[in-house]
């Protein structure tokens, strides 16, 4: 009988991308675990193999008890934007604890770094999903806990690039100055989990960087032209200053975010990004295949 892996977010991108990397491989029994399993996402999902889709939500932790029962392993996610409220280490330290009871195996958590510490500012984001990735690790005697530390997707590039600057000319704006930024596509990070579930000793109890590229400005300015004619590309930086004037929900811890990416103490590893996935893209091979969404 094969194991069967819960993986929390499964209609997202994470956990969608790792869903699609162990349906791929066939080795596992899956549980695709939404807040709404009649979602149109959802009912596709039912219709792969060895998937089966069972609600849950992590402000319900009798929910959570019920679907981690049996399985051997689980990937969480942790949505920061659904409430800006210390909830979600609470939801993590929850799941965590309940994942225990049910005697699970391995938890591959989507972990971020303290960001406070270095920026002397909250970074919520990061640091609610640190206080996870801490309660996680501590836990080594009682299960083993894995935390993948992801970069910047290249997918929200295109939503950078929208600002036209005339006939076929658009802008990227990006608050990072001249330095440079870590990114890697969300499609990427299954194959990168999969390898985590199916070499457990190897990685279990470690915190796993990983990105598919590092890049400037006025790089990903180069890349996006060589792909793009007739439309061009020209980086602009944004200053702090100006992209924390914007007014919509969030933007502080944004803001902060980006202050942190500048002070180049983000690390992220490439290599072992490529040693859990040899078929990672970096960012110009991703825009040759994905060229059509910057037009």
């Amino acid at each position: 009988m094969s194991k069967i892996i819960g993986i929390f977010g499964s209609t997202g991108a994470q956990g969608g991308s790792v869903l699609r990397a162990l349906v791929k491989d066939g080795k596992y029994s899956i549980r695709a675990i939404t807040r709404n399993p009649k979602s149109d996402k959802a009912v596709e999902l039912s219709k792969l193999n060895n998937v089966t889709v069972h609600q849950a939500d992590l402000d319900d932790p009798s929910s959570i008890d019920r679907v981690l029962n049996g399985c051997y392993g689980a990937f969480l996610v942790t949505d920061f934007s659904a409430h800006f409220e210390h909830k979600e280490t609470k939801q993590g330290i929850s799941f965590i604890d309940i994942a225990i009871k049910n005697k699970l195996s391995h938890i591959v958590f989507s972990g971020l770094e303290h960001v406070e510490p270095i920026i002397n500012k909250p970074c919520l984001h990061f640091d609610y999903k640190a206080a996870i990735e801490d309660y996680g690790l501590k836990q080594s005697e009682k299960i083993n806990f894995t935390s993948i530390r992801l970069p910047m997707y290249y997918e929200v590039m295109p939503s950078l690039s929208r600002y036209k600057s005339g006939e076929n000319q658009f802008l990227i704006t990006l608050p990072m100055g001249d330095k440079p930024v870590y990114c890697m596509s969300v499609n990427d990070i299954g194959d990168c989990v999969k390898s985590i579930f199916d070499h457990q000793d190897e990685y279990k109890n470690k915190i796993l960087p990983v990105a598919g590229d590092k890049l400037k400005g006025k790089e990903i300015e180069n890349i996006l032209n060589k792909h793009s004619e007739p439309v061009k590309f020209t980086y602009a930086d944004l200053s702090l200053e100006k992209f924390r004037s914007n007014t919509f929900p969030g933007v502080e811890d944004l803001a902060n975010m980006f202050e942190y990416y500048q002070t180049e103490k983000m690390v992220r590893d490439i290599e072992l990004a490529k040693k859990l996935n040899k078929n990672v893209l970096s960012f110009d091979q991703w825009v040759e295949q994905n060229k059509h969404l910057f037009r």
